[in-house]
């Protein structure tokens, strides 16, 4: 019974913010065992479970942990590439890779703990075979780290298939119950398109996810569509260039679509054709307008997306593409971008992130059954637009309390 009650807690607040429900004033969440019991007001929850400890923050809001569906948490913010373009960028990062290996594993750390001080409970990372993996599992977010592989560096392209199928099994020992490790074909300039459809087709056939950057920049566009441009310069072995037709119809082509694959950035050439295919092939789409902004690569095409039923969540990218690892001022910034209102903002920075991943039967909302992902923010709204004052705050530092299947694994208040 004393095992029982530890394990059972009272998480409550001035406003909860359940996202799919109604919002709740002066409202409480139940959690068991790691999972939200209950949602409904304190009062209520209090008289249910008596003699259960109350954590009681009155002038904050309770919402979804943010569930960040695209970044990379091996870079920092000193040294960054300064190009103009996505291909000189490119190149200024190429350049300082050999140093760089010494202090990735620091700045993985630093990345996943300002993520969590920013109210991230989920994190859908992508790095260089699973490097940030170690940093991510020992971070207390739940997540999945997207195994980049670059064929070039291994043999030929049915081996590369191979070798990251198997890297992926192997990194998946002994991590944590809410970690784990899926193939990310890092983009169609980087992998070979043989060793594309491979790793796709056994992804899909273990029942996997896999993740791919796509239509990210009009350089990308160029090597796709004509075989020419910086990356074709960059890249010069790749011979599978110049394919005359859209990087999206090329991922359809290479077999890279579908219910499991997620497809970062899509800001660059992304007709409504486009649109048609990631609907009809039920793609989903990691949507981060900062990296855009910031490395030259225009603006996604997110609202068209979402009217033809995309799923699209949002991601921060990494800090040598983006400001920070804030997800919630990531969606900031798409709101302003595309006029979207505070409810839509709060969930694309949460249920509808979820979705994307394929997750939201487990988290995303407030909702019985799944786990205890939660985000504590100051000060409470007003009268207004509560989501919208929500997401605002958050995106300014406001988050006290992050919480991840339960475990408090931030508090501001207390440190």
């Amino acid at each position: 019974m004393a095992s029982a009650e530890r394990s059972t807690e009272i998480f409550a607040a001035g406003l909860v913010l359940p996202v799919t429900s109604a919002p709740v004033r002066e409202g409480a969440v139940l959690v068991r065992d790691g999972r939200i019991s209950a949602v409904g007001t304190l009062a209520e929850i209090g008289r249910e479970n008596p003699g259960v400890e109350v954590r009681y923050f009155p002038q904050c809001a309770l919402i979804p942990g943010a569930v960040n569906t695209h970044a990379h948490l091996g870079f920092r913010r000193e040294g960054a590439p300064e190009g103009k373009t996505f291909s000189s960028w490119l190149s200024g990062l190429i350049e300082r890779l050999p140093e760089k290996e010494s202090w990735t594993p620091e700045a993985a750390r630093d990345s996943a703990r300002e993520a969590i001080e920013a109210g991230t409970t989920f994190m859908a990372e992508s790095s260089p075979y699973g490097e940030c993996l170690p940093q991510l599992a020992e971070s207390g977010m739940a997540g999945t780290a997207y195994v980049e592989f670059f064929p070039g560096d291994i043999g030929t392209p049915e081996e590369a298939a191979e070798f990251i199928g198997g890297k992926v099994r192997e990194l998946r020992r002994g991590l944590p119950e809410r970690v784990g490790a899926h193939v990310s074909v890092h983009s169609p300039y980087t992998v070979h398109a043989t060793a594309a459809r491979l790793a796709a087709r056994s992804t899909r056939e273990r029942g996997e996810r896999l993740a791919i950057h796509l239509s990210e920049s009009p350089e990308e566009v160029e090597f796709v569509r004509d075989g020419t441009g910086p990356l074709k310069e960059i890249f010069s072995s790749a011979d599978w260039a110049g394919q005359g037709i859209s990087p999206v119809a090329y991922a359809e082509k290479t077999e890279l679509l579908g219910p499991e694959t997620i497809a970062a950035h899509l800001a660059t050439g992304v007709s409504e054709g486009d649109v048609d295919v990631l609907r009809d092939t039920d793609t989903a789409v990691a949507h981060c307008p900062r990296s855009n902004r910031n490395l030259g690569c225009g603006v996604s095409p997110v609202p068209q997306m979402l009217e033809k039923g995309v799923r699209v969540g949002m991601g921060t990218d990494g800090l040598w593409s983006s400001d920070d690892l804030n997800l919630f001022a990531e969606t900031l910034v798409a709101a302003k971008l595309h006029g979207f209102g505070g409810a839509l903002a709060l969930k694309l920075a949460t249920v509808r992130g979820a979705r994307a991943l394929g997750i939201e039967g487990e988290t995303g909302s407030l909702e019985a059954g799944k786990w205890a992902d939660l985000a504590i923010v100051e000060p409470s709204p007003g009268a207004g637009d509560p989501e919208m004052e929500v997401v605002e705050a958050a995106a300014g530092g406001g988050v006290v309390v992050t919480v991840v299947g339960g475990e408090l694994i931030y508090n501001r208040i207390e440190e």
